[in-house]
């Protein structure tokens, strides 16, 4: 048997060949990269890249090595699609921005009192010109007629995770995100005034407020139902008048409606945080260090990591990602992806470009500065 060392001598030598031709494969893409440019091809062929792996295989002697053959040259066609995009420079795209402006309209979801209103009143520091829309998609809808300049809508929880609705009109609406602000949720059982523990039979609220509190609402053995806010349930309850029922909200939709606060605190988790989003039609003019896209693929293997891997490569970090079912497409999925970085670095725009390159569809969702949980 031969010693470590005069193996890793011959794997060495068979490195000092491979380098070589490596580099001349990569010189060869780039006259490939030329000619497709030229005759208006494109740079991904999944026809070709099937016969260069048939044809790998094919030339081993041992066949116990196909698996690991196939995957040695995909990473060299994957690095060759690489060098062949390099070749068309990178322009960063012109898109119309506008600063935050001090008398803008805002819009958010609920009514007064609503975590969404506490949102856009921290984000904006005023509460002047802002208007209430019972649904989410009516805060986009006014976005995009132009009844607002910005809308506020909650897209994470802490506890019980992603806003799949609103996810899903990021995609229908044409706006972007260009803000973000996290809010702390403590949540409380409000009734009307007088009333006590021992007299809550039902319990009103939004179905996520609901859930965020399911373990102390669970104890108390209430009917449980759902109701579009938290906000509009604490509303309800002060305009039936009666002790029987409650609400899920917040202290101030308490005060603002004259409830008596039952129990406070009652999140199952303490740490429970709400990430609402500004939306807008137009980006911010603003130094952005955080930026969301959405992406559609092949429906095929290794496909999500071929674009991953770019982010990756250009050392961007990808702090969220979310799969969200294609409508009247089922077993299709398209992704929202979260990325922390300048906008209008080198890399960023790198990053972005390729992975615009080889996807199906690509949208950006928007460039913001990120936020973060404060504690108390």
């Amino acid at each position: 048997m031969k010693d470590i060392k005069e193996l890793r001598k011959e794997i060495d030598a068979i490195d000092d060949k491979i380098i070589p031709l490596f580099e001349s494969r990569m010189d060869v893409a780039k006259q490939v990269a030329e000619y497709k440019r030229a005759a208006g091809a494109t740079v991904f062929q999944g026809g070709r890249e099937k016969e260069v792996l048939d044809r790998a295989v094919d030339r081993l002697k041992d066949k116990g090595y196909s698996n690991e053959a196939r995957d040695f040259m995909t990473a060299v066609m994957d690095l060759s699609k690489e060098v062949q995009l390099k070749t068309n420079p990178v322009e960063q795209v012109k898109r119309e921005r506008r600063p935050f402006g001090n008398n803008a309209k805002v819009g958010f979801q609920g009514t007064e009192g609503s975590y969404s209103q506490q949102a856009a009143e921290e984000f904006f520091a005023a509460k002047d010109n802002m208007k209430a829309y019972p649904a989410f998609e009516g805060v986009f809808e006014a976005i995009d007629k132009g009844e607002i300049d910005y809308g506020v809508v909650p897209i994470e929880n802490s506890s019980i995770g992603s806003v799949v609705e609103v996810y899903d009109l990021l995609g229908k609406y044409n706006c972007f995100i260009v803000g973000e602000k996290w809010i702390r949720i403590n949540h409380c059982l409000v009734g009307v005034k007088g009333a006590k523990l021992s007299d809550v039979k039902t319990v009103y609220s939004k179905t996520e407020a609901l859930e965020q509190a399911h373990e102390y609402l669970v104890k108390g053995g209430w009917n449980l139902i759902p109701y579009p806010n938290t906000a509009l349930a604490a509303k309800m309850v002060a305009e039936k008048g009666d002790v029987s029922i409650a609400a899920v909200a917040g202290e101030s939709a308490a005060r603002i409606y004259g409830l008596d606060v039952l129990e406070k605190g009652i999140n199952s988790y303490k740490e429970n945080f709400t990430r609402f989003i500004v939306i807008s039609k137009m980006l911010s003019d603003t130094d952005a260090d955080k930026v969301s896209v959405s992406f559609t693929l092949n429906n095929e293997s290794g496909a999500l990591y071929n674009v991953l891997r770019f982010f990756t490569r250009y050392g961007i970090n990808m702090v969220k990602i979310e799969s969200r079912p294609l409508k009247n497409n089922p077993g299709s999925y398209y992704f929202v992806v979260d990325l922390e970085g300048n906008c209008n670095s080198k890399d960023m725009q790198q990053a972005l470009y390729y992975v615009e390159k080889t996807t199906i569809a690509f949208k950006l969702l928007g460039e913001y500065v990120k936020s973060a949980p404060q504690e108390e």
